[in-house]
């Protein structure tokens, strides 16, 4: 069943990143680690407990308090708060869902969601990027597997994405398409060259000729 909701999840981000970046060829799609979706749902159960708790306390220990209200103002009251915290839950979950890094096979792209309506993009070429890294702060997220993936452009510019599932095994996806990359580039050079030495040397046959024919028409006069 964890597969299956991590397959259906992966699904999703990208069907939902597809309508806001127009790419074709996406290899992967890094997202952060479910054990952030579990620190805000651990967070958001806390609140709830903390409201439910200082419910009851007024409802028994301070009944002079509680019944100079209606009953239904307080279970409205309950509700509408427990319904904004939810929602505030579940905007929360997508706006962290769909901060992801996503590799195509030129380049690679940061989206990131700000605020509530709006999100940024940054595209990184491979050919532009100089270094990629991880980095793992504390035992905590030594033993949760989770890191920091940086890259690094030149003039020291970085761009980190936080918080993602062994850090490691990310970083090595993102240089093996900067490689793959590179050598495509690289084979591209070469075949260009190699066409520019053909068209030299077809060049330098037909001046050949020219000058051939020249000599040899000179010499008959």
């Amino acid at each position: 069943m964890y597969f299956m909701w991590i397959f259906y999840r992966a699904m999703l981000r990208t069907i939902l990143i597809k309508k806001y970046v127009n790419t074709s060829d996406i290899q992967w799609i890094i997202g952060h680690s479910p054990v952030v979706h579990l620190k805000e749902a651990i967070i958001m159960l806390s609140l709830l407990f903390l409201f439910y708790v200082a419910y009851a306390v007024i409802k028994n220990l301070l009944p002079d308090l509680y019944s100079s209200i209606p009953v239904h103002y307080w279970d409205r009251g309950m509700g509408i708060i427990g319904i904004f915290l939810f929602i505030k839950w579940v905007l929360d979950f997508l706006n962290l869902y769909l901060d992801c890094l996503i590799l195509s096979k030129d380049h690679a792209i940061l989206f990131l969601r700000e605020g509530r309506l709006e999100y940024k993009t940054e595209f990184f070429s491979w050919n532009k990027i100089n270094t990629i890294s991880s980095s793992q702060n504390g035992i905590r997220n030594k033993i949760w597997s989770v890191g920091d993936i940086v890259i690094k452009l030149e003039f020291d510019t970085e761009f980190p994405f936080a918080d993602v599932t062994n850090p490691k095994k990310q970083v090595s996806k993102l240089i093996t398409l900067k490689e793959q990359f590179m050598e495509r580039q690289k084979q591209v050079i070469e075949k260009d060259l190699h066409e520019d030495d053909q068209r030299f040397n077809v060049l330098v046959e037909a001046m050949s000729e020219v000058v051939k024919d020249y000599l040899d028409k000179s010499q008959y006069k």
